[in-house]
């Protein structure tokens, strides 16, 4: 046992360990080792849990090891689904072979049918590849070219071959033209699939028989959709062809099959009985269970946050133009020797990754350098057999899909600027936060591809699939290299890696339509220069990643976090799915406002600190007061010299004078209201003048006439140099009195002819719809704005929270029909901005937070105070209402 290591302690650890050794061909494991410092990888994930019986217990899905790396820990995961197989770690069994689950749609129900060999659902997966077949047939293929020595009988191997299709479904399934929705059908199996045997004069002729292969049409309806060639060039000496079609197997199949039919072979060879038990579950299971349930998994806080951020606003870089069409692809290869393939293994491994890691971040650092984008996301092939199927390591279909890798998204700063070592670890640990929730839905591009499509990279090593090498026939790759096409004709750029000898074999392919063959020559040349750069000092110790500082702040903005229910409505979750008392305790556990998030701007640096409390939950009676108290401490610790405050909290505290009542503090105090009414009028004045209207000549309409809603009015009567031809004052019921005495003192200064005085019921009244401008700043209510019954051109800003329309609405109308404009009154522009979460954050909470809508360049209007008195001591605080005086001078600081 080595030094400083403990003993697997409980059942399930020797039980582990047991595997472990077996699988990693180790001689001891301890519980503090990593599985994949030990020389773990994706597929020998499969290995062990295929080992793994579920005597004491439902297990977890596999992904649980990309969270749980160590010995204990993994055995402390599948003890805790074995105890509890509901949340998030187990997956659902498959379900019986008679039928679809309960969740299948109705349509594909009737498609399917009960008989246990009727035709089955397409996965989603699938359906890509029926859609990618129906925009440029024949284009879904992959052809595999494998070079077989020793002596080869046809008759034996076309054998083996017919034992091989009888026993997976997926060498036998066609996908009948015309079903709606989409099915697949199992042949029976007692069909044959013959084998081409011919003979090859040399590798040129080799080389014509592949290229006639490859133009050869799989149609999807017809089988069958698996064409195998053998080219005997000598008496011990094959080309094996294998041409297939993606809707039946993946990468991990074609290993999968030539290890099963040199293995065959091998026993046929030598007398012995070929049958071995098949696999306990087939593709069509896979199918059963994605159709029937869904993807399985359970809403956690960690999914939605994965959700959310991948959700963020995204600009895939735009690489192609109209005109380039489907140019086809071109292609580079470069090999990477055994000594810097040895090298690149030892920096991952000290970065505590495998040796995909190093690639994918020299690929992911390139494209960011010539795109000039530091925000990519690239689709990372996975096996997609992460799931409880029994046996899914055995099962010839196309399980593999693609997780999206987004390392920058909520980095500090580009990876293209970073040591590799660094970039590495943020590469690595987004891959395996992928990995981890591989199901998660992704959203996808304006035009429908999923945002995987772009960037693709695979790592197909498959090591743990190979042949033992000591059989009749041994394989090997054909040095003329197999045909690797991108997942589909939107793909701009595509790297594969597989193993070549002791090193690599790297092929980079990219749309003639965005790369040139000069431009992907260049790539490839730079991505090879990464690597080897990478490889040149792998003694170097990687240190751990330095500690952030503790975050300094020149202002900062006290807020809360939105309802429970908005919060999943961003994600695009159920509003079940967030809750409450799960948020609460990952983002307060201790109870006490937080730092989550600084940005970074022009003026200066500006933290969020937030109090413990949703927007549900906002009033007197729950210490709202000493939260916010306690919060100004907290950034005032952090440097803020000001600070300002969110949403209703100034109104529900005095307008501030409730918190400076509380105790004193180091740093200043501002309700954030002043910059906020100077929002609403700039966006007012740059809405007229982008519409070409004049105040003087509109019927306005100001509704919500408290702190912000009053003084916008009058900031933007001042300004103006005539004043509107009718104003329409509208607020609650009851506000008639003080409406009129508000009218009668802006007639009295000149700032207004005609006033009128309305008071609002459920909806805002038909005079307030009639208006040419609406200015709208309610609180609390929702919808009482019908954006329907707008007149043409009206212009709408509104700075409520949240906004008194539907958006969808609203956004609707101007898309449709763009004669109404709606804009949010409630930000400032303040030049570039940069986001970054709270170093402590947890790492879900900060993608989630992180995710939020956000506009670049801008901020809230609130939050911009703070920062403009930071910059400028000389710029009045706002406590209570806004006054003309403050109003112009914030007008004037911004």
């Amino acid at each position: 046992m080595r030094r400083g290591r403990t003993p697997p302690a409980t059942a399930t650890e020797r039980r582990l360990a047991a595997v472990w050794r077996e699988v990693l061909r180790v001689a001891s494991v301890c519980r503090e080792d990593d599985f994949f410092e030990l020389g773990g990888d994706s597929l020998l994930v499969l290995q062990v849990f295929a080992r793994l019986d579920d005597r004491a217990g439902p297990l977890p899905r596999p992904t649980v090891i990309y969270r749980h790396r160590t010995l204990a820990a993994l055995a402390e995961a599948v003890d805790a689904a074995a105890a509890d197989p509901g949340p998030a770690g187990a997956a659902a069994a498959p379900p019986a072979a008679d039928g679809v689950r309960d969740g299948v749609e109705e349509e594909v129900r009737d498609a399917v049918g009960d008989g246990a060999e009727g035709p089955f659902p397409v996965t989603p997966g699938q359906r890509g590849f029926l859609l990618a077949e129906a925009l440029s047939p024949g284009g879904g293929t992959w052809l595999a070219r494998l070079r077989l020595t020793g002596p080869l009988d046809p008759g034996l191997f076309q054998r083996a071959v017919d034992l091989l299709v009888e026993r997976h479904g997926m060498l036998r399934t066609v996908f009948p033209a015309g079903a709606r929705p989409p099915v697949q059908q199992e042949l029976p199996r007692s069909l044959r699939l013959p084998v081409d045997f011919e003979k090859a004069a040399g590798p040129a002729e080799v080389d014509a028989h592949a290229a006639a292969e490859a133009e050869r049409r799989l149609e999807p309806w017809a089988w069958p959709l698996l064409r195998l060639r053998v080219l005997t060039l000598a008496p011990h000496d094959h080309v094996l062809l294998v041409h297939a079609h993606h809707l039946i197997g993946d990468g991990y199949s074609s290993a999968l099959l030539i290890r099963e039919l040199t293995e065959t072979y091998d026993r046929l060879a030598g007398g012995a009985a070929p049958a071995t038990p098949g696999p306990r579950s087939r593709f069509r299971d896979h199918a059963l269970a994605r159709a029937g349930s869904g993807t399985g998994a359970p809403a956690t806080v960690e999914r939605v946050a994965r959700a959310a951020r991948l959700s963020a606003p995204y600009r895939p870089p735009v690489l192609r133009t109209a005109a380039d069409g489907d140019a086809g692809f071109g292609s580079v290869e470069f090999t990477l020797d055994a000594e810097v393939t040895a090298a690149l293994r030892t920096v991952a491994s000290r970065a505590g990754t495998t040796l995909y890691a190093p690639l994918l971040t020299a690929y992911y650092q390139e494209l960011a350098a010539v795109t000039g984008s530091p925000d990519l996301v690239v689709g990372l092939a996975v096996s997609g057999r992460d799931q409880a199927l029994p046996d899914a390591h055995l099962v010839f279909g196309p399980f593999a899909t693609a997780v999206p890798v987004r390392p920058a998204g909520a980095a500090d700063e580009p990876l293209t600027d970073g040591e590799f070592t660094d970039a590495l670890r943020r590469v690595a640990a987004e891959a395996e936060e992928a990995r981890a929730h591989e199901d998660v839905v992704l959203p996808r591009h304006a035009d429908g591809l999923p945002m995987t499509s772009q960037f693709f990279f695979t790592h197909l090593d498959f090591a743990a699939l190979a042949p033992r090498g000591d059989g009749a026939l041994r394989v090997s790759w054909e040095d003329g290299d197999s045909t690797f096409l991108p997942p589909s004709s939107a793909t701009d750029l595509f790297l594969a890696v597989r193993p070549a000898g002791g090193g690599l074999r790297v092929t980079v392919r990219g749309s003639a339509a965005a790369f040139s063959p000069d431009a992907l020559d260049d790539f490839a040349r730079a991505v090879r220069g990464r690597l080897v750069r990478a490889a040149e000092s792998p003694r170097i110790v990687v240190s751990p990643p330095p500690r952030r500082r503790r975050e300094t702040m020149d202002a900062a903005l006290v807020g809360y976090l939105p309802a429970p229910a908005h919060l999943a409505r961003l994600a695009g979750m159920p509003e079940s799915a967030l809750p409450r008392a799960e948020v609460r305790e990952l983002l307060f556990p201790d109870g006490r406002p937080r730092l989550l998030e600084t940005v970074r701007t022009p003026l200066g640096r500006s933290g969020f600190v937030c109090v413990p409390l949703f927007a549900d939950e906002l009033g007197r009676g729950n210490g709202l007061v000493e939260h916010t108290a306690r919060a100004v401490s907290l950034a005032a610790s952090l440097g803020a010299r000001c600070v300002s405050l969110a949403g209703m909290i100034p109104s529900l505290t005095g307008y501030g004078f409730d918190v400076l009542r509380h105790r004193q503090y180091p740093a200043a105090v501002t309700t954030g209201h002043a910059a906020t009414v100077v929002s609403v009028v700039k966006t007012v004045h740059a809405a007229l003048e982008a519409t070409g209207r004049d105040l003087a000549e509109l019927e306005v309409a100001f509704a919500g006439l408290g702190s912000i809603g009053a003084s916008s009015l009058e900031l933007l009567l001042s300004l103006a140099a005539r004043p509107p031809r009718r104003l329409l004052l509208c607020d609650v019921r009851g506000s008639a009195p003080r409406l009129a005495e508000l009218g009668r003192r802006l007639r009295e200064r000149g700032l207004a002819g005609e006033v009128e005085i309305a008071e609002a019921q459920r909806m805002l009244p038909d005079a307030v719809h009639r208006a040419d401008l609406l200015v709208t700043a309610v609180s609390g209510a929702t919808a009482v704005l019908d954006v329907d019954r707008l007149r043409p051109g009206a212009v709408v800003v509104d700075d409520s929270f949240p906004h008194c329309f539907d958006t969808g609405r609203a956004l609707a109308r101007m898309r449709e029909r763009g004669d109404v404009l709606v804009l949010g009154g409630g930000l400032l522009h303040v030049g570039r901005t940069h986001r970054e979460a709270a170093a402590d954050l947890p790492a879900a909470a900060a993608a989630g937070h992180l995710a939020q809508p956000w506009i670049d360049g801008t901020l809230a209007s609130c939050r911009a105070e703070s920062l403009l008195r930071a910059a400028d001591a000389r710029l009045p605080l706002v406590h209570g209402l806004v006054d003309a005086a403050v109003a112009r001078a914030h007008w004037n600081a911004v």
